[in-house]
């Protein structure tokens, strides 16, 4: 019998996927499938999707009758590429977790000149000295993923993007403009379902004494979540316990050992006791590109004290509901903040009360669902922004003169380039190849073909 309920793909990771997005997606999942009949598009057909959730190929999942509901969850990391891919094919809504999406590019095996183009589009004057590495060594610093967000191509193909923070949407607007970022909405994080663990019991369950005062910081320890920083501040902190609930790269775990306990990946529940136990939950980001936090989440909705870095996302939080630590001498006000709430556990109950406040008022699931099915549905209507009519140029096979007729030009052209044969077998037998020895390198080459007057060349560029 057929659903009296409309039909809502959902793309992206879902558990047991070691990825904060999965958890995310199969709450809201979970919750809007009330509203919707809920399809899963996932790359893991053995994906745990919540009851009454199909999961399908990602393959296939253009041949459902949608009517223009999609969702897609895209973060920075390679589990995301088959939403990428996904998108390019059907156009939905696109959550976009964390607007940094180099990494994604870079992971995945996007192609280099599908790269410089988004670096280009992104900070067109940057680009041409900080993707140097990248287009002339084929490396890529550290310095471009803080520069060049590569969400251009996001914003162009989705009917509505979804972030969780008023900085990550004015960082888009920024960078890409108001016009191309007009239909982005902001809805905050969401809190994961399900009762939260008691406190006394979950320190019961952890073996945490009475008179402990537990830190815990939560998830991979990757170099924006400052471990140093937790570090340096416990060295003149004796007495205190750190347990860091997640997985760390190998190079800290050296530097961890000895120092704080660290657990790898723990399942939902272990998960939430120690952050139910903790004194302290330190979740620190820099720099930062406005990307939020399920640990966050989940430390708000415990009631247990939040101390995060006053920067991005994290600033818009509200200041009596978790405790900003300054970015300028950043272990040493830690270290300030942790001997402070230590002295003071009155203190510590007023923060973890109001966080929790907060986080039921504005980010409980219910409330979330309903932001999400509103913007579905007005984005149900709205087509993606429709691909320019490309150019055509009559050129010669000249590098220069071609990198002059297309500057200040953006999106798909066509290149016909009239020369004789012999001339342009002899451009490509350079090492580097036909399109490099002709166009600019960041000129996506998208098709090759020859006309009796010359080659034509269908290339994209960034704008």
């Amino acid at each position: 019998m057929e659903s009296p309920r409309p039909p809502l793909l959902m793309a992206g990771p879902l558990p047991p996927a070691r990825n904060g997005i999965a958890d995310y997606a199969a709450a809201l999942l979970g919750a809007l499938s009330a509203e919707y009949d809920c399809f899963a598009a996932c790359e893991d057909w053995l994906a745990e999707a919540p009851p009454g959730v199909r999961v399908v190929d990602p393959a296939l999942a253009h041949r459902l009758p949608l009517g223009g509901r999609v969702l897609h969850q895209l973060g920075n990391n390679p589990d995301h590429g088959f939403v990428l891919r996904l998108l390019r094919r059907l156009p939905g809504v696109v959550v976009l977790h964390d607007p940094g999406l180099l990494h994604l590019h870079e992971s995945t095996g996007e192609a280099r000149e599908t790269i410089l183009a988004g670096m280009r589009h992104a900070a067109p004057r940057l680009a041409a000295t900080y993707a140097r590495h990248l287009r002339e060594e084929g490396f890529s610093t550290r310095a471009n993923h803080l520069l060049f967000d590569l969400a251009g191509e996001v914003l162009v193909r989705s009917t509505a993007v979804v972030v969780h923070s008023r900085f990550a949407a004015r960082r888009l607007a920024l960078t890409h403009g108001a016009a191309a970022a007009a239909h982005v909405a902001v809805i905050p994080h969401l809190l994961p379902p399900g009762p939260l663990p008691d406190r006394a019991a979950a320190r019961a369950r952890l073996g945490i004494g009475e008179g402990e005062f537990l830190v815990v910081t939560a998830g991979f320890a990757a170099a924006a979540k400052r471990l140093d920083w937790v570090l340096a501040a416990l060295e003149g902190l004796p007495g205190m316990r750190w347990i860091h609930a997640g997985g760390v790269p190998p190079a800290l775990a050296p530097r961890l050992a000895g120092r704080a306990q660290v657990t790898g990946h723990l399942e939902e529940a272990a998960l939430a006791d120690h952050i139910a136990a903790a004194d302290a939950l330190v979740n620190l980001r820099f720099p930062s590109l406005g990307e939020s936090s399920g640990i966050l989440a989940r430390g708000l909705a415990a009631g247990t004290p939040c101390l995060v870095s006053d920067t991005a996302a994290y600033a818009e939080l509200p200041r009596e509901a978790v405790l900003h630590l300054p970015l300028a001498g950043g272990a040493v006000a830690l270290a300030e903040a942790l001997a402070a709430l230590r002295a003071a556990p009155e203190r510590r109950a007023a923060l973890g009360a109001a966080g929790r406040r907060h986080a039921e008022a504005e980010m409980a699931l219910s409330v979330i669902a309903a932001r999400y099915a509103e913007v579905i549905e007005a984005a149900r209507d709205r087509p993606p922004a429709p691909p320019p009519e490309p150019v055509l140029l009559r050129l010669r096979p000249d590098r220069a003169g071609i990198a002059v007729a297309l500057s200040g030009r953006a999106g798909p052209c066509r290149l016909l380039i009239e020369a004789e044969p012999a001339s342009l077998v002899t451009l490509s037998l350079a090492p580097e190849g036909l399109p490099a020895a002709l166009l600019p390198p960041e000129a996506l080459l998208r098709a090759v073909s020859w006309r009796p007057d010359g080659l034509l060349l269908d290339i994209s560029l960034p704008g």
